[in-house]
């Protein structure tokens, strides 16, 4: 990823921890913006948030709020949490999501769980989140999560602390940070102790920049209207214009004029919405679906997916309520299957099932039904040869041989293993039912 540069912007941000704070003498020290913690998990709200909130924004800083995420919660109750302790504050920056400890689930669940968090998001809000996660933590994350910006942090060691990396690193996922929080023990005028400082990448920061919105005409983050102005807004026009709707004089200039409404008509008209000129949740929940299906994962962003075709399909139970997700990193939730349904597996991944009627299940959520296999005429030689494909496969102590008659074989097996078998017994043209 890229190097720190001089001309980027000089960001903090700040919780409870860093307690009272002079926000007067923080803008006098060349900070532009800060991230304040207003909310953790489903149950926590940051003492602090709003005086820091009403400090920075009167000292003229622009203001924006990170979540500090529990993976093993849900994450669009976390969303819904944070968004109503955030009631009517305006932002400047994006709303952040602090995603730094797995927890003890999969990293194919923290990745998923980062994926709804921020499309929720972006749904109720029309503002695209940013990450925030450590450089060790961002092998947890797939490619379909570099369409949200990454803000990385990485610190040096010892007196070096201070200064921090030239640069994080590199990541599989993101070529470039939008924000780097290069030392968690800075010191910033107005702020006793240590403070953590980042740098804005000075191109991002223009992408998202609507000047400081002041405090007193915030809408609902989930309502957007003429007058309005500020990111939120920024946003709309910007993924109007992906859209292709039309605003030839002003642009995404974050501010909800004459030309924005006649936009957001256009846009409700095609798309058999209330045309009101109001860009409200569902008029945001329509346009984050389709900004969504034009930034759609490619099928190299996926995990290789096995096909099993009608003939290896086996069927498999679910142990509890089952996500059914649209792609194979497991992003994209579609539906629920309530625990016991019994439904069939036509392909898989290293993690997830591919599912009759489409869409992909956690292995770990589901349990393959046993099948009785009955193989006939079998020979000494074949015997000896099924016996060491199933010793192989650990399943030595589940063949039943029967040699009276017609020497036959009852083998009982599930899943994956189901699959091998059969495709055993084909390869070798051996009759079974």
């Amino acid at each position: 990823m890229q190097n720190r540069s001089t001309q980027n912007v000089k960001v903090i941000d700040v919780s409870h921890h860093n307690g009272t704070i002079n926000w007067t003498k923080v803008a006098s020290d060349g900070v532009k913006g800060v991230y304040i913690k207003l909310t953790e998990g489903t149950s926590f709200l940051s003492p602090t948030a709003y005086q820091n909130y009403l400090g920075a924004k009167n000292a003229g800083l622009r203001v924006g709020f990170y979540h500090y995420a529990l993976a093993d919660n849900d994450p669009i109750k976390e969303v819904d949490f944070f968004l109503d302790k955030l009631g009517t504050m305006k932002v400047d920056l994006p709303h952040c999501l602090d995603l730094e400890e797995n927890k003890g689930k999969s990293k194919a669940q923290v990745n998923a769980f980062g994926l709804k968090w921020l499309d929720y998001l972006q749904k109720k809000t029309g503002i695209t989140g940013i990450l925030y996660a450590g450089l060790s933590f961002l092998g947890n994350f797939t490619s379909a999560m570099s369409k949200y910006p990454l803000w990385v942090a990485r610190y040096a060691a010892g007196a070096k602390r201070t200064i921090g990396f030239t640069n994080p690193g590199n990541s599989d996922v993101w070529d470039k940070w939008a924000m780097f929080q290069y030392t968690d023990s800075g010191k910033v005028k107005g702020i006793s102790g240590n403070v953590d400082i980042n740098e804005m990448d000075l191109s991002f920061f223009k992408s998202i920049d609507s000047g400081v919105v002041v405090i007193g005409d915030a809408n609902p983050p989930s309502s957007y209207q003429k007058g309005d102005s500020g990111l939120g807004v920024k946003e709309l026009q910007q993924n109007l214009i992906k859209l292709g709707e039309k605003l030839p004089r002003f642009a995404d200039d974050g501010s909800y004029g004459d030309e924005t409404i006649e936009a957001v008509k256009a846009f409700q008209s095609r798309n058999g919405l209330t045309v009101d000129g109001v860009a409200g949740e569902k008029t945001l929940a329509k346009i984050a679906e389709l900004v969504k299906e034009l930034n759609a994962p490619e099928k190299e962003d996926l995990p290789t997916v096995t096909s099993l075709g009608d003939k290896y399909s086996f069927q498999v139970k679910a142990k509890v309520d089952t996500g059914v997700y649209e792609y194979a990193n497991l992003a994209g939730k579609q539906k629920t299957l309530k625990a016991g349904t019994v439904f069939s597996v036509y392909g898989y991944t290293y993690a997830a099932f591919a599912v009759g009627g489409g869409g992909f299940v956690q292995m770990k959520d589901v349990e393959a039904l046993p099948v009785t296999i009955l193989t006939g005429g079998l020979n000494p030689k074949m015997e000896k040869e099924l016996r060491d494909f199933l010793k192989a496969l650990a399943l030595d102590g589940e063949l039943n041989l029967h040699g009276t008659g017609n020497p036959s074989a009852e083998i009982v097996v599930s899943g994956l293993v189901l699959v091998k078998v059969r495709q055993f017994l084909d390869e070798k043209g051996w009759y079974y039912k």
